[in-house]
């Protein structure tokens, strides 16, 4: 069996589990602090999984809804809900009260499986539609073990590559979150082009899973890891200390982070003094990345490729990718590189017009990775995806070579007399102060000019009275004057949603 050649262009999402229970069932397939899974067990636990579910009457196209820190319970969920053609609603467990009440209101979930810790906050949900079927409680040689059905026996039905898998809700950074919908054909899709972009992904590569798999950057990163067979290690708490001593002691190959988790690992790991050497790819991607950041990132890590990615929820994560070590520009280090061989990308204004390479417009992307549409929702789907076209909402350009550069949400962009300037510029620049940790440029209105720029900037450490004028100067060297800021506000922290992205709505407010 071992030399049957591993596909990667199946049909169906749980075609990848059947083909490693074939190729490689001893192999481990998923680690978490409290349990180990090898790819046969994994295989038989969602068979048992998928015998319990249509034990409680679950029908196709019903919503599944997931509420736990990352959790061998995703991937048994996942893999039944594609094997019954159901919809898993993972939901992140960082959301409000009122948040999560929405969510499993509007996506008329049918069964609840939910992490111990949030058992209370559970029993508080107050459902405005029909109530679910059951509520699972995750906990091993408990409830969720017990739930399990001891039928392993093979489950036929008729399923789709269009037919829905996920119902992934958006961060709700603008009024209620979206439900988006994606389909088999959107996650094979991804795997199959994606794969040897990222990585390496193969049968002895060993994976950390650091971000949430509520999100798709977490998710995304899991599939990869199953379907070439890979193990597959968990992490449940975002921990630097813990996530570098899991690096070296278990020999991980390849992870994806995001910047705010590589800013805590590169502090930490300069505060112990660890530098790692056995690290073959981190990808990272979701947010901005700050080239000073990079370049500390690199030191941590001076044998490690990075890979910046481009992606969103309505893409089923990314779809272009950029290795660093393959170019020796600068410049390039600001880049997300070119599509997979499954999309394309455009730059139009607002008229919908293409423009010209190196003019800065809204980024539109078509691929076989673009989802279905928003739940319920078709006035939202048609507003972002046209002609089969999806618009991103973000801005940047296409150099001569079509590789894009993205410079800020659309919606972010500030105007000052007549001038566009992108916040993502001006904090780039304000981050690379070794004195700054974190900041955020917004607008505020200005009757001359229309708006100003305002940076909103934490500190590494207590500052002098006079940090202001030194950051003022700092910013002359590298930022054309009318993109330096007019006001900067110090504070403690800034505002963010539940995945991590800073609320600069919130941030404006300050001027409203």
């Amino acid at each position: 069996m071992k030399n049957i050649k591993r596909k990667f262009d199946f049909k169906l999402t749980h075609n990848f589990l059947e083909q490693n229970f074939i190729l490689c069932p001893k192999q481990v397939a998923i680690e978490t602090p409290n349990l180990v899974l090898t790819y046969e067990e994994l295989f038989l636990r969602v068979k048992r999984l998928s015998h319990a579910l249509l034990e409680n009457k679950l029908k196709k196209n019903d919503r599944v809804a997931l509420f736990c820190k990352n959790d061998t319970a995703f991937c048994e969920l996942m893999f039944a809900c594609s094997i019954l053609n159901l919809v898993l609603v993972p939901i992140n467990f960082r959301l409000t009260h009122k948040e999560i009440e929405y969510i499993l209101s509007d996506s008329k979930a049918k069964m609840i499986f939910f992490g111990q810790e949030f058992e209370e906050q559970i029993n508080k949900i107050k459902f405005k539609s029909s109530l679910p079927k059951r509520n699972i409680k995750i906990t091993r040689n408990g409830d969720y073990d017990g739930f399990l059905n001891d039928q392993t026996n093979r489950l036929e039905f008729n399923i789709n590559s269009e037919d829905t898998l996920f119902q992934m809700y958006t961060s709700g950074t603008t009024g209620h979150p979206k439900g988006v919908l994606i389909n088999h054909r959107n996650i094979v899709s991804l795997i199959r082009n994606g794969k040897d972009k990222l990585g390496p992904f193969k049968e002895n590569s060993i994976s950390l899973v650091c971000m949430p798999l509520f999100h798709i950057a977490g998710s995304a990163w899991l599939f990869f890891g199953i379907a070439a067979g890979c193990k597959n290690i968990l992490v449940v708490d975002i921990n630097p200390e813990q996530i570098l001593r899991t690096i070296i002691d278990k020999s991980v190959t390849c992870t994806l982070l995001v910047p705010s988790v590589i800013h805590m690992i590169c502090g930490s790991a300069k505060r112990t003094k660890i530098v790692i050497n056995n690290l073959k790819t981190l990808v990272f991607g979701a947010s901005p990345m700050p080239v000073s950041l990079l370049n500390k990132a690199k030191l941590i890590f001076p044998n490690t490729d990075f890979i910046h990615v481009y992606g969103l929820t309505e893409t089923t994560g990314m779809f272009m990718s950029l290795n660093l070590s393959e170019t020796d520009d600068d410049k390039m280090l600001e880049s997300c590189g070119k599509c997979f061989a499954n999309s394309k990308v455009k730059i139009i204004n607002d008229k919908g017009s293409e423009l010209a390479k190196y003019e800065i417009g809204e980024i539109i992307c078509k691929s076989h990775q673009v989802m279905k549409g928003y739940y319920n929702n078709v006035k939202e789907t048609n507003k972002v995806i046209i002609n089969d076209w999806f618009y991103t909402g973000d801005a940047g350009y296409l150099d001569n070579n079509e590789n894009l550069f993205i410079k800020d949400r659309i919606k972010d962009v500030i105007i000052s007399g007549g001038e566009n300037i992108y916040p993502i510029e001006v904090e780039n620049v304000l981050l690379s102060n070794p004195l700054v940790s974190d900041a955020a440029v917004i607008a505020a209105p200005d009757q001359k000019w229309g708006e100003i720029v305002v940076a909103v900037v934490i500190t590494e450490e207590d500052i002098s009275k006079d940090f202001e004028t030194n950051l003022l100067n700092f910013c002359k060297n590298k930022l054309a004057n009318f993109k330096i800021p007019k006001k900067i506000i110090f504070k403690e922290s800034l505002p963010k949603n539940a995945s991590g992205k800073i609320l600069k709505n919130e941030l404006r407010n300050m001027f409203n």
